[in-house]
């Protein structure tokens, strides 16, 4: 399901797993969004190894609009899908 259609994505905040295999290690890329206490819409896209303990990397990025933020978020899980991430695990490991 695409967390940006669900009814409830402005009342909360919602996070989105993407995964994929490299080199015989599983691969993870986080995406958060979040409402914040200043009308803005905050993203949060964190990647690493989901062998390790902190996360390799983590850009932030703040929006004033919903459909900037909603843009983004297709853009960045299109383009990681082109680089084989996907949503479920099982189909990474497979």
């Amino acid at each position: 399901m695409d967390p940006m259609r669900s009814k409830s994505f402005l009342s909360s905040n919602t996070t989105t797993f993407l995964y994929r295999e490299v080199n015989g290690k599983v691969r993870y890329y986080k995406i958060k969004t979040y409402l914040t206490l200043f009308g803005e819409y905050l993203l949060i896209r964190e990647w690493g190894g989901i062998d390790n303990k902190n996360a390799t990397g983590q850009k932030q990025s703040y929006f004033s609009s919903l459909s900037d933020l909603k843009n983004t978020l297709n853009k960045t899980v299109h383009l990681k899908s082109q680089r084989g991430y996907s949503q479920t695990l099982n189909q990474t490991i497979s």
